[in-house]
């Protein structure tokens, strides 16, 4: 009788070949993780351009014009423009600032047009992809840079308010844009009192 020999090559893979496709996913990951940086620091970029727009928009409708609400002149109140925090994302809506109420960083003492604000009244939204930090200028402000916060917390929101001059009355200072990964700095606005902008 006739003895048969089964071999069978089940040596697997060699260190060489594991190395190789360890290499490999190594040098996709790290590329993915450079075009998702890429990504965050454009959002964070698009969100500044956002931002100057809506200012620039916000002081031509100043100048000169008194605030019109519901079809009524209401000559107490001024245009303004609240940058606020709504679950982890952040907003820039449209309000007139009362000046009968006399309390600037007071909610309360701002009118919402649910109308004139996108997303529900909260406004336009900026990407969910950037932090926002504000530097208040002295003397009016302490210089200490800050998060923005909600809406419903008290020093939470920033309230940007221009005169018919088109200068900032309120709200001057520097704002900052943050990759939210990495919490890096993407770039600066410096609002200035007279109402004109830098950035950088």
């Amino acid at each position: 009788m006739e003895k048969r020999e089964y071999r069978t090559n089940d040596k697997g893979f060699s260190l060489i070949e594991m190395i190789i496709v360890i290499a490999i996913i190594a040098i996709m990951t790290a590329a993915a993780m450079a075009v998702i940086g890429i990504m965050h620091s454009a959002k964070a970029k698009e969100a500044s351009h956002t931002f100057e727009v809506q200012l620039a928009e916000l002081q031509a409708s100043s100048r000169g014009q008194a605030c019109v609400v519901g079809g009524t002149v209401q000559p107490d109140y001024q245009f303004t423009l609240v940058l606020h925090k709504h679950e982890g994302k952040y907003y820039l809506a449209k309000a007139y600032y009362d000046t009968t109420k006399g309390n600037r960083e007071s909610d309360a003492s701002y009118v919402y047009v649910n109308s004139e604000n996108a997303n529900g009244g909260l406004g336009i939204s900026l990407s969910s992809y950037v932090v926002v930090k504000y530097t208040p200028k002295p003397p009016t402000g302490t210089g200490v840079e800050r998060e923005i916060g909600e809406r419903t917390t008290n020093g939470g929101p920033v309230y940007i308010t221009f005169n018919r001059q088109g200068e900032c009355i309120h709200g001057y200072g520097k704002y900052s844009f943050y990759k939210k990964s990495g919490n890096n700095k993407i770039c600066d606005v410096q609002l200035n009192r007279i109402g004109s902008r830098q950035s950088n």
